[in-house]
């Protein structure tokens, strides 16, 4: 079986052939880095004996649905994603050569510390501390570290401090693999943002003045309450998403359930079936805008109500969403990453408008409909 490359696997290739130790890759979304920075440690693993490969990134979430999942992705055609090679409970694959790839999430990157490594692989470091970075990296012989520079961190004070160290920046240009359908997505909102232009093309810093929300932080799981749902419909090119919400006297706490293209609103019972949400009891407030996929819901037998929506109504929740502060589970990556992206646009003269790009906004819409304080409707649409 042939494996396809893609820019980055080659210039990364290149920097470690040429004598570099240290390869910082600033990118933008749809570059394709994790994919191509674990396809090349995967090349590593397999073609060397007896090597430590680690990689580590924010969450135990974020290494599942990113560099776990590329892994897998690679083996299984190959055969090499049985028993004998990945172990679950600890996280680690083994290569018929013998070489381990372990993967730690930040939480539990304290079992890595101490030790010695042969390669290091730092996925989104600007959601690492410098310290805990600085201190894995110092034990490994060759480092591979990736971000989306959302906004200016240490990694170039931290750099500094070390010989051959080679900064790579991509964009979506650089993934051969990306559909065209999400490469016009990113074209198109960088032509209206330029906040975003800056980050995902040019790949220099953001401007983190027109990011809408800062009041929201990570927490392992939900408090226990009385849970209501928030429902953003999408198709093809946009993802249906579905969040649990519970609000309190002082804080939101939210978690992401479905994030997901191309469902219909079959999949969407089923899905709704699977996670054990309640049909008749448990609410569900969703985009009052598709009113024929609400009532094939109903139908079904769940309990599910349109949203306002009105002049205002996007400004209005998000003021609501800003009165206290958010607890986002940490599975809940597309959210977050939402979150870090959310702003402003901005008009003319670069100044920022009351107005958020309504882009790559479809689990915070979700959010915003779960605590919509009135339905549009609360009974089957006739």
């Amino acid at each position: 079986m042939e494996i396809k490359t893609g820019t980055i696997y080659n210039k990364t290739r290149q920097a470690f052939d040429d004598g570099f130790k240290i390869c910082i890759h600033r990118g933008g979304t749809g570059s394709g880095k994790t994919y191509d920075n674990m396809l090349y440690l995967f090349s590593v693993a397999v073609t060397h004996p007896d090597l430590i490969i680690t990689v580590v990134s924010e969450s135990r979430p974020h290494l599942e649905i990113g560099a776990i999942r590329i892994l897998s992705g690679i083996c299984k055609p190959l055969n090499l994603w049985g028993k004998e090679n990945w172990n679950i409970s600890k996280s680690t694959w083994t290569s018929p050569t013998g070489t381990i790839i372990e993967f730690f999430s930040a939480d539990r990157i304290d079992k890595a510390l101490g030790a010695r490594r042969d390669w290091l692989y730092g996925n989104e470091i600007n959601s690492l501390k410098k310290d805990v970075w600085d201190e894995l990296a110092r034990r490994s012989e060759n480092v591979i570290a990736d971000f989306n520079p959302t906004a200016q961190f240490w990694v170039e004070d931290w750099a500094a401090n070390y010989d051959k160290v080679l900064t790579i920046k991509s964009n979506y240009l650089d993934n051969p693999f990306l559909p065209e359908t999400e490469k016009n997505r990113i074209a198109k909102r960088a032509s209206r943002d330029e906040n975003f232009r800056r980050i995902h093309i040019d790949c220099e810093y953001g401007v983190t003045e027109g990011i809408i929300f800062s009041n929201w932080m990570q927490v392992d799981r939900m408090p226990e309450g009385n849970y209501i749902y928030g429902l953003d419909f999408g198709f093809i090119n946009d993802h249906t998403a579905l969040v649990k919400t519970l609000e309190t006297d002082d804080a939101f706490y939210v978690d992401e359930l479905i994030y997901q293209t191309g469902m219909l609103n079959s999949t969407i019972v089923k899905k709704l079936e699977s996670l054990g949400i309640k049909k008749s009891y448990d609410e569900i407030i969703a985009d009052s805008a598709e009113p024929k996929s609400i009532q094939e819901i109903h139908n079904a037998g769940y309990n599910i109500k349109g949203a306002v929506k009105g002049a205002d109504s996007v400004r209005a929740g998000i003021d609501r969403l800003q009165s206290k502060p958010i607890y986002v589970t940490k599975r809940s990556t597309n959210l977050i990453k939402e979150l870090r992206s959310y702003s402003w646009a901005l008009n003319k003269d670069g100044i920022s408008t009351n107005k958020p790009i309504d882009m790559y906004n479809h689990a915070i819409d979700a959010l915003r409909y779960s605590l919509n304080p009135k339905h549009k409707f609360s009974f089957a649409i006739r």
